[in-house]
């Protein structure tokens, strides 16, 4: 008999993409909606959905993430993001694992991002593998940084084939927008580890990053979407040099004691 499984969102304001989110785990047994302050309607949209919607406060990627999973009521886990949805061939490969986990505490999976409805299968961006499946008994939970979390499990992870669906962004706007985001919360995590930016980086890297995108990671081959990508990679790296010379500046300006 396959065990119960609990499906965890964290979300906020995502009422115009939640939707198929939740249709795409209608097979779950218990769907969690955690949400951190969402002004759109979007947890009356997962009430009609049928999820159980929780309130947290949003303390940070990381916290926030982990007051989600504490919601759940199962001991299997699969965590999702809005933009994210699950193939009836990764439904499947779920159900299947879980059944006959062996010594699996978690299991990863790839996730296929889409820009405009078409797959990116190079660059950066695949195969982008991500646990995201696991065991709260063995530690499941999320750790890291101000952004770009990770989730973790203790022991033992397994692989499954069928991709996560994902959906990043909903225009360029939208694209932009997070790219300065997650550049400014990398920078100030970069910071408190003593990195520095400096003028030499801000030449340098960004377009050794375009180029490892676009001709080593074969980006070239998702056409006009693999060039997109590859500008708006090496953008964050400029965002991210230039928010680490300003807090350097900063820095030289505060009275020393």
């Amino acid at each position: 008999m396959r065990p119960p499984i609990s499906v965890v969102f964290m979300v906020k304001d995502e009422a115009d993409r939640l939707g198929p989110s939740l249709a795409s785990v209608a097979w779950a047994d218990e769907v969690v909606v955690a949400d951190t302050g969402s002004t759109d309607g979007t947890q009356e949209l997962a009430r009609s959905a049928g999820a159980r919607v929780g309130e947290i406060p949003w303390e940070g990627y990381v916290a926030s993430r982990n007051l989600a999973l504490a919601l759940a009521t199962h001991d299997w886990i699969l965590v999702l993001d809005a933009d994210e949805t699950v193939s009836p061939e990764l439904a499947g490969a779920i159900r299947e694992a879980i059944e006959s986990p062996g010594n699996a505490s978690g299991f990863s999976m790839p996730r296929l991002s889409h820009v405009g409805g078409v797959p990116v299968r190079h660059g950066p961006w695949w195969p982008d593998r991500k646990l995201r499946l696991g065991l709260r008994s063995r530690g499941l939970r999320a750790k890291g940084g101000r952004v770009h979390e990770a989730i973790v499990v203790d022991g033992e992870v397994r692989k499954l084939s069928p991709p996560i669906l994902h959906y990043p962004y909903r225009n360029l706007d939208d694209a932009l927008r997070k790219n300065g985001r997650y550049a400014k919360l990398s920078a100030e995590d970069q910071f408190e580890r003593g990195v520095r930016g400096s003028l030499l980086f801000l030449l340098l890297r960004p377009p050794l990053e375009f180029f490892r995108c676009w001709v080593l990671k074969r980006g070239f081959l998702d056409g006009r979407i693999g060039v997109g990508i590859a500008v708006l990679h090496a953008w964050s790296y400029v965002l991210r040099t230039a928010f680490l010379l300003e807090a350097g500046e900063r820095e030289k300006k505060k009275p020393k004691a």
